[in-house]
């Protein structure tokens, strides 16, 4: 599993249509562990076997078919970072 410099943007997402992070666990049949680690931004592989369960459980628990990989996550450029 590959580790990426990432920030989990589901949290604000989850408290924006009243989902808990334990209903996404249900719905997304993710681990207690991945999802909690998602929903608190502590989560830092991305992993396509979670993709594939979380993109469709958010997509049926915000009602937004349209959501993608882009609305959860965000590449953190560490170099810029350590520049400010």
């Amino acid at each position: 599993m590959m580790f990426m410099p990432i920030r989990w943007k589901v949290k604000s997402l989850l408290e924006t249509n009243n989902v808990t992070p334990y209903r996404l666990m249900i719905e997304s049949q993710l681990s207690r562990a991945i999802t909690y680690g998602i929903a608190n931004n502590t989560h830092n592989a991305l992993d396509t076997g979670v993709m594939d369960k979380l993109i469709p459980a958010l997509r049926k628990l915000t009602k937004n078919e349209a959501l993608q990989i882009g609305d959860l996550v965000e590449w953190v450029n560490e170099n810029a970072k350590a520049k400010e």
